[in-house]
């Protein structure tokens, strides 16, 4: 039961987080493709937030597949 229970909040935290991520995900690549149409190139700052935003997302989707595994073992635990 209690570890049913800790795989649904694992599920529902990763829903959570990815849900926020792909809504600011969204909204930077509109920035983004404004941006394009107006500039030549990326000052040093833009590049390096840039680069934070592909490590964030890169980082979180590893980490998201561990959870996720990690939710299932534990409702496949339960089930046996």
């Amino acid at each position: 039961m209690l570890e049913e229970l800790i795989g649904h909040v694992i599920v529902f935290a990763v829903r959570v987080v990815d849900s926020l991520l792909g809504l600011f995900g969204v909204l930077r690549l509109g920035s983004e493709r404004m941006a394009e149409n107006s500039r030549v190139g990326e000052s040093p700052m833009e590049a390096e937030s840039r680069r934070w935003w592909d490590r964030l997302f890169n980082r979180w989707f590893w980490l998201s597949l561990l959870l996720l595994g990690l939710a299932a073992w534990l409702g496949a635990s339960v089930d046996w």
